[in-house]
């Protein structure tokens, strides 16, 4: 038993290395046929059916030596060992016989769960002087010749995907690399450091006074107190030596220094001045100051000789190291240094796939449940294709996620990456296409390849987008570079989906939150079956995603999760997984920065606030008027939809600026629905007044606080007239909404109708508004005023302050979810 597990663990070994080496492999004709029985042994609808009657250790075994003979390529066949008795013993022996070619030589490896004895039936005789060869060892020698055959061919080592470790011939040609520039840097600086000693480097002498050519003329020369002088004519320095007098002092009054340094502004006419200084004191030629001349022309040849030996060497040995290094490498791989793709592959059977903080599964996606039950599909269909198969069904060839940002397309192509058993290979649509011209369409032909080789395997392309677009007409004024290359990438993908070499064991998964730009050649059948729509999550969803996230941060003990969870999701409509994540990490974090053991009630809403309208502007400097003005304005968006009876279900109410220049906001719960009578639209048009109407009435003026209020609402009246057809004078008439250059499907004289529809559609809501709060001038009042003591208000401070609402049975908020969401025993 011993034995047969440390086969187990070696046969395991030598699949996974061999499985990581081979999937990478650059693609060619030659290496396509390699893998040739790979695919037809995967979609063969005879598998194994033996293998599950074995016993466990057996079942074991038998499932590796067979995954490693598929990877391998090479033909196997499965032979029950004889027992004493001559027949054949299911239950206790059995044998795994392996015909490969290994040096030219055909050589069968017999593998088994025990070794055979001596006196056991069937046994091949040994080769005089030759000892009996493990099984594995020839493995080993296998698959290192086959290394070598790669290497010799493709001139490098193919990438291993398995755990993401680099390979071990980049780390070599790295250090190369990296010791290359030290000992260029190296050769730079002892040039410099030469350079430095003959030009003098800009130093001074040591224990030399620097002095200024005026103190020379001066305050030193005039002394008669100078030994010598040394000029250095490269340096254009001299070196001035005096008489050591201890009270000697300078024509200023200064001690006399022994040495001083002075920088020459001519040094060739030097002597000239010093001596016609000296004629001008009357001095004669015999008491004139010893001035002597070093030059350094009797060695600057040398080194000039040396700094040029040096200097060719150095380029000798870089292009000697360059040149060893080039014919090391092949073009391609040089080419590769600048078009290396971003190919990620996530492997069954690597560590990652086994690291359980970085797996996710479909349990750890909340909502989205018809999606994941589409996504599930493939995954049985890509762990039973039989079941599929022999109802003459073809599997889908792909699917294309599409919804709005932040609602799970991602999430769960990572949750499908780590459900399926096949390589799952991703790649970002942004990396296909740089400045290189042809890159895409090659990066394609490469991502399909290393599939192949995989197969069955899954692709995943993110952010397909950015080269499925739309191809352009070709004329001149809309044809360009940029999208020759884009359209070029997106033809290599068609082909490689859905062309005369296709692959039918691929599939290819998708997402975009902009399906309408996209190819219709690529969103055909045949290409991307499924079109999966990820909406944005209804109450019942974002309760469960709230179930999910917040059993992930450490609430009070207190606090009921479930009652918290559907509380919460009645108070974000409209918020997508992403936004419901982050509110309970920014909950965390608050509570973090307080010092708290625990998350309170107080952090989650400090994290609604702050994801809905921006964290709170207590710094802002704000007016006592304009905060009078934001809170008439608020109260009236308030009551207007308090009042009337096909609006939303007020939340909250503020007057507390915001970082995202909002001076106030009030919170609605909008309806999960899809459809919206006349008369509904028409209230949501005056609960979008009601602001600025608040703001007449009380003030007598308006303000420009009302701008995004009359962008919503006269973008209301115009749907209402051009495409919904709901006005008299237009008729039953729907125009779509067209851009500022695209031609008009309507005369001039229907465009001006159009317009005096819709504002007189606007002029009824301003006066229904007007109207509705002239009556209930003191409701306002009320609300206002409490707005400006406490600055929030909630449904029940409302409530309590003027009354329910109108048609309280829709817009309360007791019980409101336990009537939409399931019992928990459902």
């Amino acid at each position: 038993m011993q034995s047969l597990c440390r086969d187990v663990v070696r046969l395991h070994r030598l699949q996974k290395s061999l499985l990581a080496r081979s999937c990478m492999c650059a693609a060619s004709p030659s290496t396509s046929s390699q893998f040739s029985q790979i695919s037809q042994f995967s979609t063969s609808p005879t598998p194994y059916h033996w293998l599950l009657k074995r016993n466990e250790e057996d079942n074991i075994f038998t499932k590796l030596a067979t995954l490693y003979a598929r990877k391998i390529g090479r033909s196997g066949e499965r032979k029950p060992r004889e027992s004493s008795s001559g027949k054949e013993d299911e239950k206790s022996f059995f044998e795994w016989k392996l015909t490969t070619n290994f040096n030219g030589k055909k050589r069968e490896i017999r593998i088994g769960n025990s070794p055979r004895k001596s006196g056991e039936e069937g046994k091949q005789p040994k080769e005089k002087g030759k000892e009996e060869e493990d099984p594995f060892e020839i493995m080993e020698r296998i698959m290192k010749q086959r290394q070598k055959d790669l290497e010799k061919k493709y001139g490098r080592r193919p990438v291993s995907s398995d755990d993401g470790e680099q390979d071990g011939d980049d780390k070599d040609q790295k250090k190369k690399f990296m010791r290359r520039m030290a000992q260029l840097i190296g050769y730079s600086l002892g040039l410099f450091v030469i350079l430095s000693i003959i030009t003098g480097g800009g130093k001074h002498a040591p224990g030399a006074t620097t002095i200024s050519w005026s103190e020379f003329m001066n305050d030193i020369l005039p002394t008669g107190n100078i030994q010598k002088i040394d000029v250095n004519v490269e340096r254009e320095k001299a070196l001035i030596y005096t008489y050591r007098i201890g009270d000697a002092r300078t024509m200023s009054g200064k001690p006399m220094a022994f040495l001083y340094e002075v920088g020459l502004p001519n040094p060739l006419r030097f002597e000239s001045e010093v001596r016609a200084m000296e004629q001008k004191w009357g001095l004669s030629p015999d008491q004139w100051t010893p001035i002597h001349f070093i030059r350094l022309e009797n060695i600057k040849p040398w080194f000039n000789i040396i700094l040029m030996t040096l200097f060719i060497g150095a380029i000798f040995l870089l292009f000697r190291s360059f040149k060893a290094t080039m014919r090391k490498m092949k073009m391609q791989d040089i080419t590769s240094m600048f078009t290396k793709s971003k190919i990620r592959i996530i492997d069954p059977l690597s560590k990652s796939a086994r690291n359980k903080d970085q797996v996710i599964k479909f349990k750890d996606v909340a909502g989205c449940q018809e999606a994941k039950m589409e996504i599930q599909e493939f995954v049985d269909y890509l762990k039973n294709p039989t079941k599929y198969t022999k109802l003459g069904a073809r599997l889908p060839r792909g699917a294309l996620m599409t919804g709005p940002p932040g609602c799970g397309k991602t999430l769960l192509a990572k949750a499908l990456a780590f459900e399926c058993t096949v390589p799952f290979i991703s790649m970002n649509g942004s990396e296909f296409i740089e400045m290189i011209g042809g890159l895409g369409a090659s990066r394609i032909r490469e991502l399909f390849s290393i599939a192949r080789d995989m197969s069955p395997s899954v692709i995943y392309i993110d952010e397909i987008d950015t080269i499925g677009r739309k191809r352009a007409a070709g004329t001149e004024n809309t044809y360009s570079g940029s999208d020759s290359e884009q359209e070029q990438t997106l033809n290599q993908l068609l082909t490689e989906m859905d062309g005369l070499v296709s692959d039918h064991s691929i599939v290819v998964l998708a997402s975009t939150n902009r399906p309408d730009v996209l190819d219709k050649a690529l969103l055909r059948p045949g290409r991307f079956d499924r079109h999966i729509s990820i909406d944005m999550p209804t109450l019942i969803e974002r309760k469960e995603m709230f179930d999910l996230y917040l059993k992930k941060i450490k609430l009070e003990k207190n606090m009921s999760k479930t009652d918290l969870a559907k509380k919460l999701s009645q108070l974000t409509p409209g918020l997508t997984g992403a936004s419901i994540k982050n509110i309970c990490n920014e909950a965390a974090i608050h509570a973090g920065s307080r010092s708290s053991d625990f998350v309170s009630f107080k952090d989650i809403e400090y994290a609604l606030d702050r994801v809905l309208a921006g964290p709170e502007k207590r710094t802002r400097t704000i007016q006592e008027e304009e905060r009078e003005i934001v809170a008439y304005h608020e109260a009236g968006h308030a009551l207007v939809g308090w009042l009337l009876p096909y609006t939303d279900a007020l939340l909250k109410v503020t007057i507390i600026p915001r970082t995202s220049a909002a001076l106030g906001f009030a919170q609605y719960n909008p309806k999960d629905r899809k459809l919206f009578t006349k008369e509904e639209l028409m209230d949501r048009m005056c609960m979008m007044l009601g602001g600025r109407v608040a703001e007449l009435i009380q003030f007598g003026r308006c303000t420009t606080g009302a701008q995004d209020d009359l962008s919503k609402v006269t973008k209301s009246a115009y749907a209402q007239v051009k495409i919904y057809g709901m006005n008299e004078n237009v008729g039953t008439l729907s125009f779509p909404q067209e851009s500022e250059l695209q031609i008009k499907p309507y005369s001039k004289k229907f465009g001006n109708l159009i317009d005096q529809e819709a504002n007189r559609l606007v002029g009824r809501a301003h006066k229904r508004t007007e109207e509705l709060l002239m009556a209930n001038k003191d409701l306002l009042e009320k609300i206002a005023k409490s707005l400006l003591q406490r600055e929030v208000l909630h449904y029940e401070d409302v409530r309590d302050l003027i009354g329910p609402p109108n048609n309280e049975e829709d817009k309360g908020m007791t019980d409101r979810v336990e009537r939409v969401l399931p019992e928990e025993n459902e």
